[in-house]
Formats: C-alpha cells, sequence, structure tokens
C-alpha cells in the first residue's frame, strides 16, 4: 500500500499540487501518492483526528483558507511558522504534528531570482498566510518602509499581533504613488477570483519589480501590466514548485533537483 500524502483546503479545483508531487513521486519516490483532500471547516477536527490514527497519511500541504487555522491542530511548530502565525506544511514525527511554512522559501527563491537590491519602499497586497511569509522574509531582509494593503480588518488584526506592524492602507486612494517593489500576496487575479484593482494596476508605472504569487493564470493583469511596461517581473508558478520542494523532501526524506520537466509538465496542466 502507497503511503499518503497531500493538499488540504476546503476547495481544490485548481489546485496544481498534485501535478508536482507526483511527478516527483513517480520519477523518485514510487511509495508515495499525493492526493487531494477537500475538507469543509466544520469538518477538519475530525479530519486531524483521523490523520493522527492513520498510519499510512504521512503529511499535507495546506492552502487557502486554511493556513492560519490548521496552526491550533499542530502539537509543535517550526520557529518560523510561529513567527509568521500560518502553516503550508504539516508532517507527523516521533506522533507528533509538526506545522511548517515553505511559503517562505518560496518566495525567497523569487525575490533571488529577480536580483532586487535594498528596494526603498514595498506594496504588499493581501494580509493572508502568504502576506504573512512575505512580511516574515521581508524583515529579516531588515526592509522597513513597507505598505500592505489590507481592507479586511480580521486579517489586518493578526498581522498586528503577530508583527506589531501598522502601516496598513484599506482603500487604494490613500497609496503611495510609487514603489520599488509591487507584491501580489493575494489570490486576486487568480482564475475564479476577483481580477486586482485598476488603481492598484496603476502603481505598476513608477515601480522596478513585481513579484505575483498567483500561477493560474500563469501571466496575470498585474504581470502583463509589468510586462507593457518593461518591468522586471515574475509569476507565482516559480513560487508554488519551488515551495513544494522542502515539503516533498521532509515526507520523503529525498534531496531532488527541480529540472525544467515539472515546469512543462504544470504548464500542460494550467
Amino acid at each position: 500500500m502507497k503511503k499518503v500524502i497531500g493538499i488540504l483546503a476546503e476547495k481544490l479545483d485548481h489546485s496544481l499540487s498534485p501535478v508536482i508531487h507526483n511527478y516527483w513521486c513517480k520519477k523518485h519516490e514510487n511509495n508515495f501518492l499525493y492526493k487531494k483532500f477537500e475538507i469543509r471547516k466544520t469538518s477538519l477536527k475530525t479530519f486531524f483526528n483521523n490523520f493522527k490514527k492513520n498510519k499510512n497519511l504521512r503529511g499535507f500541504n495546506i492552502t487557502i483558507p486554511y493556513k492560519e487555522e490548521c496552526l491550533s491542530y499542530c502539537d509543535k511548530l517550526s520557529p518560523s511558522a510561529k513567527k509568521i502565525g500560518s502553516v503550508n506544511l504539516i508532517y507527523k514525527r516521533n506522533n507528533l504534528l509538526i506545522g511548517d511554512n515553505t511559503d517562505v522559501i518560496g518566495f525567497s527563491k523569487c525575490y533571488r531570482n529577480l536580483k532586487i537590491k535594498n528596494p526603498r519602499s514595498v506594496l504588499i497586497i493581501g494580509a493572508g498566510g502568504a502576506a504573512r511569509a512575505v512580511l516574515y522574509f521581508l524583515n529579516k531582509k531588515n526592509i522597513k518602509n513597507i505598505d500592505i494593503f489590507a481592507p479586511t480588518l480580521k486579517r489586518k488584526l493578526g498581522l498586528e499581533q503577530s508583527f506589531k506592524f501598522k502601516n496598513f492602507v484599506n482603500k487604494t486612494t490613500k497609496l503611495n504613488k510609487k514603489y520599488d517593489l509591487i507584491i501580489n500576496a493575494s489570490s486576486a487575479g487568480m482564475v475564479g477570483k476577483p481580477k486586482l484593482n485598476r488603481n492598484i494596476l496603476s502603481l505598476v508605472v513608477n515601480a522596478k519589480y513585481i513579484i505575483d504569487i498567483v500561477y493560474n493564470p500563469t501571466m496575470t493583469d498585474l504581470l502583463k501590466r509589468a510586462s507593457i511596461k518593461d518591468k522586471d517581473y515574475i509569476g507565482g508558478l516559480k513560487m508554488l514548485i519551488e515551495q513544494a520542494k522542502p515539503s516533498f523532501e521532509i515526507w520523503t526524506g529525498k534531496s531532488i533537483k527541480i529540472d525544467k520537466e515539472i515546469y512543462k509538465k504544470v504548464e500542460q496542466n494550467i
């Protein structure tokens, strides 16, 4: 019987994680199978109770909207997950559920790929689990001048408590006109989700770098605008694959390399 790993969310219609991990399972560790777990919020407790008892279920990734919700079900958190306040990876060690966050690894690869140096001002769009990982990374880089566009009060309060962060903007009319780096860390622009606000898109003209964590579509409205304005940009596909790698390595104990074929496989399924 194959060992089961997977991804947990409320809805997983557009998830590409099974494509990535099952490609790696076939190539590196054929004794594993990656599955989707679509679980309602009211059933999370039951799911985790069953997960603890099921020796064949080794762990899973977590995505919208449960990255913060699942913290309370972990017996132990990695230092980064504890500070970030969200998990996108859970695995078992000695009958304990360990929560970790590999989003920050994925984002760091995007940041370094663009060869960004000392941005004077940064705009983060969104205040959920991914935005927490982005803010954690930027704080590690000692970048100070950061605004977060967060229309939702609940998300804002969570970041205030975790990071003692105060620079929130809840209306696009209050945003600065010039940011060196613009990061979309929300689901805006994703297939089936609302589009990114036009006022935010208009800020691209004065930016130097654009990062969009959305990977479906591969060229979002934000990235199209960046391309037209000849800005340095990167989309969410790299972050998706780079954050998946450490998850797979933790579950299987196998060290792997990211090849060009995995990008082709994912793009074929978008």
